[in-house]
């Protein structure tokens, strides 16, 4: 995998946490009463795990818009998947129905069901995660080649 490929990964990722945050942030202010119910795994309201989300989201946004290493920039993209795969699984594990209702008044503004929303969620995730484990592998893979082809 070339090191364009893998700083596209890097910035689209950027991109898309910041906008995720963002989103996440405008709706935990909102008024939506879901918001105010205790979250099923945490013992906080729904409106302060979405706004602990906003700011992890924001934080390794900002990470991998300013940071230099691009392994540091990955661990911590997969860092991030990792937790929102346990907080799922758990929610799963609990039989939660995993819904974007957090969403509030953007489902409003935005014809989109909270089935369409829990996919967008889920492709979002496989993003993440996949994408953050393979620029790990690929990097490793050829690291080793190159220490490989120089110790003959």
């Amino acid at each position: 995998m070339s090191r364009r490929i893998q700083d596209g990964y890097i910035y689209l990722t950027a991109v898309i946490l910041f906008v995720t945050a963002t989103v996440e942030f405008s709706s935990a202010v909102g008024s939506t009463p879901i918001l105010d119910w205790l979250d099923p795994l945490l013992p906080v309201s729904n409106r302060h795990v979405f706004m602990l989300g906003s700011l992890m989201d924001a934080g390794v946004s900002a990470f991998l818009f300013l940071g230099k290493e691009r392994g540091a920039k990955v661990m911590l993209i997969g860092w991030l998947a990792s937790i929102y795969v346990i907080y799922r699984a758990g929610l799963w594990w609990a039989g939660v129905p995993i819904l974007s209702c957090y969403m509030g008044n953007w489902t409003d503004r935005f014809p989109i069901s909270v089935e369409t929303l829990n996919h967008m969620a889920w492709g979002l995730l496989a993003w993440l995660f996949v994408g953050s484990h393979a620029v790990s592998l690929f990097d490793w893979i050829s690291h080793r080649t190159l220490k490989l082809g120089q110790t003959q």
